[in-house]
């Protein structure tokens, strides 16, 4: 079985997202950053933008829109400190 991330986007007011993903792309100050499974550790700061992974289960991708925060990823953990963040697309994708 492919490795997988386990990723959690928080809030100030709730635990928006908890899951297992292929893969995670977060909106940087300077571009897009993406993190797969195996990823060095790493703490990068967010700008405002898009944020999108594929979940393991059905392959859904969920986008969400973030306002800033910051990802940390150890371990194959990635954790979304953000604001606020909102989904906006959820579709399947071959």
């Amino acid at each position: 079985m492919p490795r997988t991330l386990k990723v959690e986007i928080v809030t100030p007011d709730a635990k928006v997202f908890e899951g297992e993903v292929r893969s995670i792309v977060i909106t940087a100050p300077d571009g897009e950053v993406g993190i797969l499974p195996m990823h060095a550790p790493i703490i990068a700061e967010m700008g405002e933008g898009i944020l999108r992974f594929k979940r393991v289960e059905d392959d859904i991708v969920d986008t969400f829109y973030a306002e800033g925060g910051y990802l940390q990823v150890a371990e194959d953990n990635a954790i979304v400190l953000t604001d606020s963040a909102r989904r906006i697309d959820k579709y399947y994708q071959d």
